[in-house]
Parts: C-alpha cells; sequence; structure tokens
C-alpha cells in the first residue's frame, strides 16, 4: 500500500517536472512584472427563501494587458474585490445552491463583465477554485 502511494507521488512528480507542464507555466513579462494578479479568496452567502443555506468560495485570477495594467490593477485592487464580491453575491442569490454543481460557466461570464467595466486593463479574469457548501 505505501509502495504504491510513493511510486504515484513520484510519478506525479515527475508530470510536474516535465516540459509541458513547465511550457503552460505563464512567464513574467519581459521587464518582471507578471501580468497575472491573485485576488484572494471571496466568500458570499448562499440564500434560500428564508436563511442563509451555504456559502459559496471563488479564487480569482486577473489577466491584465500588459505590466503597467498589472500595476495599476494591483493599486485599484480593493475596488476590483468590491466589484467581484457583488457579482458574487447577485450571481449566489440567483443561480446556486449549497448542494448543487455551480454553472461556473455563466459565472465566469459574469465575473468577466462586471470587472471589464471597472477596470479597461483587464485582459481576462480566471477562476481557479470554486465551491458552493452546504452550511
Amino acid at each position: 500500500m505505501r509502495s504504491t502511494i510513493l511510486a504515484m507521488g513520484i510519478a506525479i512528480g515527475a508530470m510536474a517536472a516535465s516540459p509541458a507542464a513547465i511550457a503552460a507555466d505563464p512567464a513574467p513579462a519581459a521587464d518582471g512584472i507578471p501580468r497575472f494578479i491573485k485576488m484572494d479568496e471571496i466568500t458570499a452567502p448562499i440564500f434560500s427563501v428564508s436563511r442563509i443555506e451555504g456559502s459559496l468560495s471563488i479564487t480569482l485570477i486577473i489577466e491584465a494587458v500588459d505590466p503597467g495594467a498589472a500595476t495599476a490593477l494591483s493599486k485599484d485592487m480593493p475596488r476590483l474585490r468590491a466589484t467581484s464580491l457583488a457579482t458574487a453575491i447577485e450571481f449566489s442569490r440567483l443561480y446556486v445552491s449549497g448542494l448543487t454543481p455551480v454553472n461556473v460557466a455563466k459565472l465566469s461570464v459574469d465575473l468577466n463583465t462586471a470587472l471589464k467595466a471597472k477596470h479597461p486593463g483587464i485582459t481576462r479574469v480566471l477562476i481557479v477554485k470554486v465551491a458552493a457548501l452546504p452550511a
């Protein structure tokens, strides 16, 4: 049993260090400033008719148009977080239950629309983690 787990761990480590995995890792821009900005996790309540039914947690990464826009996005993060939270609460209210899968495609469209309207330097908003948990 332990040897099987060890072998699986070695195999996963080898795959992570493969040239394909390294090529898929986005490199920073030429001047060393990354174009991807990680936003801290956002948690929104899931409402039912008369109570809070659970929570929706999402983690986002924002891709900037260029390194200059990435710097501006980092400075504007409180406003972008507020917009993301408002969008997540509205999405949660309309489309989420703690007992069903989250429609991540719809959530992605909603977040991209809301955040691109707030800042012109955003190329896209990537959802890297999403969870809807019952209370």
